[in-house]
C-alpha cells in the first residue's frame, strides 16, 4: 500500500457516513492520547501543590454557604454568555458568504514576465505536472527538462 493511499487527496468525494466515522476514531484517539498523559499531569499536580491546595479548601475547610463558589458560577455563566452571544453574531453576519475575494487572473504573459522566462517557457512548464528549471546568474529562468 503506497503512503498516499491512505491520506484523503480529496475529501469532498467522502460520504456524511465516511466523515462521522473518521471524525469519531479521531476524538476516540485524542481522548485516549490525552488520557496516557494523565498519571504525568496528576504527578505534576502532586508535585506542585495542587492536591494540598484542593484538601485545604474543599475538604478541611467547606463553604458554608456557597457564596464565593455561587461568584464563580455566576463569573463562569457571563463568560459563557457572551462568547455564545459573539459567535452567534459572527454567524450572523458572515454565514453562506465567500470570505475570500477572487485573485485577479494573469495571463501566461504576464507570469512569464514576473518569473524571468520566455513565453514559450512558461507555456511548457504549464503544460507538464514536473519541471526542471535552472535560474542564471541574472536571476533569468530557463526551462532543462519537462516530464
Amino acid at each position: 500500500m503506497k503512503a498516499e493511499a491512505i491520506v484523503i487527496q480529496r475529501p469532498e468525494r467522502q460520504s456524511r457516513v465516511q466523515k462521522a466515522v473518521f471524525g469519531t476514531v479521531t476524538v476516540f484517539a485524542w481522548v485516549a492520547w490525552a488520557f496516557l498523559w494523565m498519571p504525568l499531569i496528576t504527578f505534576a499536580a502532586w508535585v506542585f501543590g495542587a492536591r494540598s491546595a484542593w484538601v485545604q479548601f474543599y475538604v478541611e475547610n467547606r463553604i458554608g454557604d456557597g457564596g464565593d463558589i455561587d461568584v464563580i458560577f455566576l463569573v463562569a455563566l457571563l463568560c459563557a454568555l457572551v462568547f455564545t452571544s459573539w459567535s452567534g453574531y459572527n454567524h450572523a453576519r458572515f454565514a453562506g458568504r465567500q470570505k475570500r475575494r477572487g485573485n485577479k487572473p494573469f495571463t501566461v504573459e504576464e507570469t512569464a514576465r514576473e518569473i524571468g522566462a520566455s513565453t514559450d517557457d512558461a507555456l511548457r512548464i504549464q503544460a507538464h505536472r514536473r519541471a526542471v528549471v535552472s535560474v542564471s546568474d541574472e536571476g533569468y529562468m530557463t526551462v532543462q527538462d519537462v516530464r
